[in-house]
């Protein structure tokens, strides 16, 4: 399952020499240096995106910012985009911290089967005029863990990719020539030089994160974008709940979801999808509340016109994907499963 903040983190702590562009370059040649050894491990591949922020050298408030850079597959530190955006804005006498934070999509294993996911990993690197520099790894998959996150051991999943996380754990170390530091333990679990600690078997219901700090967080992230004063159904239900797929670019987002016995619908983000899964919910939640605010069911908000804003922003809903799910929890779980299909619910 793929949550939407990091299982775990890993972190290298590194000292680079020169100043200017020369600090943009060797910060650039590390981010790419390490989301090379993830491609040759076989965790990464496609293209990534990037996000820049550059602190002011005295304070923290941001002097240079840039989101969404797409980064190609493959691409030399030299000659990349990153590299160009850095130079002029390193050089500049008011530019302290560089943050430049690289979302990669990779490959998780099922029965052999490669299975995409659209943020796998962030690969983050942090460099400051004095030259030093912190390079961190943060994953967003279970699938490298003794359990997923439910509580439920899943030891052939585990034996197709923990090798693979050890791998590229050991690659980057390397590749960096600086020894790896296991991040804090997390609601997931607890990072260790080679992936995680093993999770204990006594008490599987302890173990279920999914539902503990998952859903809780993503849900409370959604309704703190919405005005506080919009009207909003009510967002829980222990009745079966009526679907449809949201998808943007033929690419599966989040589903809408209502039951109307309880006056109940939502929006779950299909968090395999990566960020855009949850920027799309904004936008559905405001076409729920515009429902809400009609005096209509809340099953209305699956049959009628999609809002505007058009697919580029929000998705839009997939034509016969209508279902029903035996509770909003199956749906729950359904929204984080990497490569899975609505059969079954």
């Amino acid at each position: 399952m793929i949550t939407t903040i990091p299982i775990g983190s890993w972190y290298w702590e590194a000292k680079t020499q020169g100043a200017g562009d020369e600090l943009a370059y060797h910060s650039v040649r590390d981010l790419l240096g390490v989301w090379g050894v993830m491609v040759d491990v076989g965790l990464a591949r496609g293209n990534a995106r990037a996000d820049i922020r550059v602190q002011d050298r005295v304070g923290d408030a941001a002097v240079f910012t840039r989101r969404d850079v797409q980064v190609a597959a493959g691409a030399e530190a030299a000659g990349s985009e990153l590299l160009m955006i850095l130079g002029s804005v390193a050089q500049t006498r008011s530019a302290g911290l560089v943050t430049i934070d690289l979302s990669v999509p990779g490959v998780c294993l099922h029965g052999g089967e490669r299975v995409q996911v659209e943020k796998l990993f962030l690969i983050s690197v942090d460099v400051w005029p004095s030259g030093a520099a912190t390079i961190a790894l943060h994953a967003f998959s279970d699938v490298w863990m003794t359990h997923d996150l439910r509580g439920r051991k899943h030891p052939d999943v585990q034996r197709e990719n923990a090798p693979l996380l050890a791998a590229a754990l050991a690659g980057i170390a390397r590749f960096l020539g600086v020894d790896i530091i296991p991040g804090d333990a997390t609601s997931y679990g607890v990072p260790s030089e080679t992936g995680f600690e093993d999770l204990p078997d006594e008490d599987p219901d302890l173990l279920d994160s999914w539902y503990m700090f998952e859903v809780p967080r993503r849900t409370e992230e959604l309704q703190s974008r919405l005005p506080s004063e919009a009207p909003q159904f009510a967002t829980e239900t222990d009745l079966p709940v009526s679907f449809v797929e949201i998808a943007m670019n033929g690419e599966t987002v989040g589903y809408l979801w209502a039951a109307d016995g309880d006056n109940a619908a939502g929006y779950e983000p299909y968090t395999p999808a990566g960020d855009v899964s949850v920027e799309a919910g904004v936008h559905w939640l405001e076409w729920l509340s515009d429902v809400k605010a009609s005096g209509a069911a809340p099953s209305h908000a699956l049959r009628l016109p999609a809002p505007e804003g058009g697919e580029s922003t929000s998705g839009m809903i997939v034509p016969g994907s209508q279902g029903v799910a035996d509770s909003l929890e199956d749906l729950q779980e359904l929204s984080g499963r990497e490569g899975r299909s609505l059969n079954g619910i």
